[in-house]
């Protein structure tokens, strides 16, 4: 590639750390100028991050979009930081569709080391995915993502130490008045549920990680809490009042350099930190409160599920027995921070040099990905455009919510990769909420099995509470229970989560109502939801 041109790349970053990797991107690729889509946020909590860039390679977003002048530039590239299907990023994918501009992202954390072993972001259509590792491609390929868009780059996002130097944090012991001979016990925390539903850490699960690490600390270590970039100023209090003697970092507080002065590390084990420390050669010890992480079946001296176990953990980290965390990086990180540049390098390289036509399957995602957001006009729009086969005539009937029962079974044979599946089955779900008998019900529900939310289900749970309440309404009070169960926990954090559960539980499950109560309970719930959902809670507290 010729690098005495520049290649315009548009660039759309979703948080501050994305800001900090557009910094080593351009620092690493040549020849590449990056114009970069700033929301309203970046302006209103985070100015700081546009310091280095100059104001004519912002651009702006204004009511949802881009403005059409935009895309009037000569843009060879379209760089996602995360491919995670919202209307906005769908339609930046669209437009650069129609222009057959090409779409890269790169993971921006490991998935699988992020959300309890399951991939559960990058389903948009693009062309070229940047993973992690070899053991992410495969999950992706399980998915039904297409092999020819995945490429192991690596993780490319490393910061030098020489970087450190800009950064508030040098000596941390000094900074906090720490005598030089006690010990530093790192524990990293993850965002609250409630104020970041991808997360898996509700209340609960952190009164346990502070338990047992600060229960499983000896007296020469002093316990230093990184809360997570978002926490709020509430939540800070409620750590301080748990753990009294520990000291909280700054939420923004740079990680690499942290790391590096720490005498211990501890992590839930499902945070790129946990990677980050083995680079840094710290052994994490790993609180899992109830998660599967990438230590379990792989490294599980490492794993502690009470103040005991973290204590002889420590005990033994002192004697020098660390594990073998190599193996841990040789699975998630195999490639050198050098190697993960240059793979980089050659995908970006790859986009310009093989431009692709605009398939056909890429658009049927696009319809399928409208349909499920919501906006059936812009699904059937890009369907109109296509050329006519059985596959689109069976998707207009599903957007059209007609499609019949053998019908859906024939659309889901055409697609079987998993992500396609759950996208169809929701749209099926509320299909399928039209029915009003329990035998034609009962004959269609089965094609919504494996509709369960294994991955980023609180991207389904809308259609999830659906499948809840048409199995209900199946007669399939076990099954629906089961799914109820499953998710409860995680998801009564919030208030409509919590009241729709029970909400359903309440109208369905084991309870002998009159016809009339039943119909009042249901047109309530259908055509009141709040009220309804407040006249359940208060009948259930009575």
């Amino acid at each position: 590639m010729r690098e005495d041109r520049n290649f315009v790349v548009l660039f759309y970053p979703t948080s501050v750390v994305h800001f900090r990797n557009l910094e080593l991107l351009k620092k690493n690729l040549r020849g590449f100028k990056f114009l970069v889509i700033v929301e309203s946020w970046v302006r209103e909590k985070a100015r700081h991050v546009l310091s280095g860039i100059d104001p004519e390679e912002q651009i702006a977003v204004e009511n949802g979009r881009l403005q059409a002048k935009t895309w009037e530039k000569k843009i060879d590239i379209l760089y996602l930081s995360m491919a995670y299907p919202n209307f906005f990023r769908l339609l930046l994918v669209h437009e650069a569709v129609k222009r057959n501009i090409p779409v890269l992202a790169i993971e921006e954390v490991n998935q699988l080391a992020l959300n309890d072993g399951i991939i559960n972001h990058y389903f948009l259509p693009i062309d070229n995915l940047g993973v992690a590792s070899f053991v992410e491609k495969e999950e992706f390929l399980k998915l039904g993502i297409p092999e020819d868009t995945l490429t192991v780059t690596g993780w490319p996002f490393f910061v030098e130490e020489a970087a450190w130097g800009h950064t508030r944090v040098h000596d941390i012991k000094k900074e906090y008045s720490i005598p030089s001979d006690r010990k530093c016990c790192l524990l990293f925390l993850g965002s609250l549920k409630e104020y970041d539903m991808v997360s898996l850490e509700t209340r609960k699960v952190r009164r346990e990680i502070l338990e047992i690490v600060s229960k499983g600390l000896s007296e020469n270590f002093q316990l230093m809490i990184k809360p997570h970039p978002i926490e709020t100023r509430t939540a800070m209090e409620e750590i301080k009042k748990q753990v009294p003697d520990a000291l909280l970092l700054d939420p923004l507080c740079p990680v690499e350099p942290l790391l590096a002065q720490a005498d211990a590390v501890a992590t839930r084990g499902n945070s790129q930190i946990s990677l980050l420390a083995l680079l840094e050669n710290k052994s994490p010890i790993v609180v899992p409160a109830g998660l599967n992480t990438i230590f379990h079946g792989c490294l599980e001296s490492i794993i502690a599920d009470s103040a005991l176990q973290f204590r002889q953990i420590l005990e033994r980290y002192a004697q020098g027995e660390i594990g073998d965390c190599q193996k841990i990086l040789a699975v998630h990180f195999p490639l050198a921070p050098e190697q993960a540049i240059q793979k980089v390098k050659e995908l970006f390289d790859a986009a310009i040099g093989n431009k692709r036509a605009s398939g056909l399957s890429k658009k049927i995602h696009i319809s399928i990905l409208y349909a499920f957001l919501g906006d059936m006009k812009q699904a059937r729009n890009v369907l109109a455009g296509l050329p006519k086969n059985e596959t689109l005539l069976l998707l207009k009937r599903l957007f059209g919510r007609h499609i019949s029962r053998d019908e859906f079974k024939t659309l889901l044979d055409y697609f079987p990769g998993k992500i396609f599946r759950w996208h169809l089955q929701a749209l099926y779900a509320r299909r399928l909420a039209q029915h009003r008998g329990r035998n034609e019900l009962s004959q269609s529900i089965d094609l919504l099995s494996g509709f369960d939310g294994d991955t980023n289900p609180h991207y389904f749970m809308e259609d999830i509470l659906l499948r809840i309440e048409l199995e209900y309404r199946a007669g399939n009070d076990k099954r629906a229970e089961d799914l109820i169960e499953k998710f409860y926990d995680n998801y009564a954090v919030f208030d409509y989560f919590r009241q729709a559960f029970d909400m359903l539980r309440f109208v369905y499950y084991r309870q002998q109502k009159s016809f009339m109560l039943r119909k009042m309970l249901w047109l309530l719930k259908n055509l009141n939801t709040a009220y309804s959902r407040k006249y359940i809670k208060n009948r259930l507290g009575s």
